[in-house]
C-alpha cells in the first residue's frame, strides 16, 4: 500500500508547494482537492487545456502520483438546468483528471434533501453517478463514491448501488464516517471490500453520528491499525490517504505538523 495526503490539509499550497512537502515527507502519491484556496479546481490555470501537461509533469518528473481528484460533486438535484450544470462539471473535473494521469475522481452521494420525494432522490443520483461513469470511462478515469453524507455506511451505499449495475464505479472508504456511525471496520469491509478502490484515513478524538473531533493520526481512538489489516489481508494495493481536513477547519494544527506525522505513524502500521 502507498500512502498520499489530500490538499485539503494544504488549501492554500499552489503545485510547487505541495510537490515540495509530499518529497520532504516521503509521500508516494497527491489527492487534489483544493488549490491555492480554490476548490473549483476547472477555474484555475494550472488546469487549462495548455497548461495541464506541464502542471502533470511537474509532479511525475518528481515521482509523485496524482492519484485522485477529489471534487465536491453531488447528484441530488431535480431540476434540468442544475443536472445540466453537474454534467458539465463532472465533464471538466474527468477531463482534470485525465489530463494529470489521475486514476480517479471522488463524487458525494450528498445529504437527501428533505423537501424531494426519498425514492425520486436516489433514482436520480444513480443516473448522476452512471453519467459520471460513462464519462470518466471515455477518458480511462474511475468514479469513486465516499462514504459520507447520507451514503456514509456500508448498508446506505448498498441500498444505493446493489442493484444499479453501474460501470466504472468504485467505493472511496473514509474509514470515519462508516465507524462513527456504528459500523465495524469488518462489516464495512465484508461488505464493500470488492467496491474499494481508494481510503481516506483521519483520527478523532471523539466521534458520533452527529460530528467528530479530529486529531493527528495517531493521537485518537480510531483503531486505524485494525482497517490496515483488513486492507491488507484483502489484497488491497491502492493508497491510504490523509484527508487533514485543514481548509474546513483551521485551528486544527497546520500541514507541517500533520503531513510528516501521518508518515510516521503508517510507516509503522505497514511495517516499512
Amino acid at each position: 500500500m502507498k500512502l498520499s495526503f489530500s490538499t485539503l490539509g494544504c488549501p492554500e499550497y499552489d503545485v510547487d508547494q505541495v510537490i515540495q512537502i509530499a518529497r520532504r515527507c516521503g509521500y508516494d502519491g497527491v489527492e487534489i482537492r483544493m488549490l491555492r484556496g480554490e476548490a473549483a479546481l476547472h477555474t484555475l490555470e494550472e488546469f487549462e487545456p495548455t497548461q495541464i501537461e506541464a502542471t502533470r509533469k511537474k509532479f511525475s518528473s518528481c515521482g509523485l502520483e496524482v492519484v485522485c481528484i477529489s471534487t465536491g460533486l453531488r447528484y441530488t438535484a431535480l431540476e434540468p438546468e442544475e443536472i445540466k450544470g453537474q454534467q458539465e462539471l463532472t465533464k471538466r473535473n474527468v477531463d482534470i483528471a485525465a489530463g494529470l494521469g489521475a486514476r480517479y475522481i471522488r463524487v458525494f452521494g450528498g445529504p437527501l434533501p428533505e423537501d424531494q420525494d426519498r425514492e425520486e432522490t436516489l433514482k436520480r443520483i444513480r443516473e448522476g453517478l452512471a453519467y459520471a461513469a460513462r464519462v470518466g470511462e471515455s477518458k480511462g478515469v474511475q468514479v469513486l463514491l465516499e462514504t459520507h453524507d447520507s451514503f456514509s455506511t456500508s448498508k446506505q451505499i448498498c441500498e444505493l448501488l446493489g442493484d444499479a449495475g453501474i460501470d466504472n464505479l468504485g467505493v472511496l472508504w473514509d474509514i470515519l464516517h462508516p465507524y462513527r456511525h456504528g459500523e465495524t471496520f469488518a462489516e464495512t469491509f465484508s461488505a464493500l471490500g470488492h467496491w474499494i478502490r481508494h481510503v481516506h484515513v483521519k483520527d478523532s478524538a471523539s466521534f458520533s453520528d452527529e460530528g467528530f473531533d479530529l486529531t493527528l493520526v495517531g493521537e485518537g481512538v480510531l483503531p486505524i491499525g485494525e482497517a490496515v489489516g483488513l486492507l491488507r489481508s484483502g489484497g488491497y494495493r491502492g493508497y491510504l490517504s490523509l484527508e487533514w481536513e485543514k481548509a474546513w477547519h483551521p485551528e486544527i494544527e497546520d500541514a507541517e505538523v500533520a503531513f510528516p506525522r501521518y508518515i510516521e505513524v503508517m510507516k509503522e502500521l505497514l511495517g516499512r
